[in-house]
């Protein structure tokens, strides 16, 4: 499987890329900073401009954005929301699916 990264290097594919977002997606609010580095439980393949992490840290999650550097839009944001294990997976499916961005 390739990717189009503006390089001919093949995707890894270890791990999952998100589906295209969907119309209908819940729409995440993204901030600069997260609650603290925390350990990395679930990642989207790094093979396009963005990749996404699930991230857990003394019990909450967040998710983390890391973008390669484009129009206005900070390298690396943290969703706002921070949830319990259980409603962060369910957010973290949603992402993966489209369904939320």
């Amino acid at each position: 499987m390739t990717a189009s990264t503006g390089t001919d290097e093949e995707c890894p594919g270890i791990s999952p890329h998100p589906a295209a977002p969907r119309p209908e997606r819940t729409a995440l609010r993204w901030i600069g900073q997260g609650l603290a580095p925390g350990r990395v439980v679930a990642y989207t393949c790094s093979c396009r401009m963005t990749a996404y992490e699930l991230v857990a840290c003394g019990g909450v999650y967040q998710i983390r954005r890391r973008t390669l550097p484009r129009r206005g839009l900070p390298p690396v944001s943290w969703t706002v929301e921070r949830w319990r294990r259980g409603e962060a997976f369910e957010w973290w499916r949603r992402l993966l699916a489209g369904h939320a961005r």
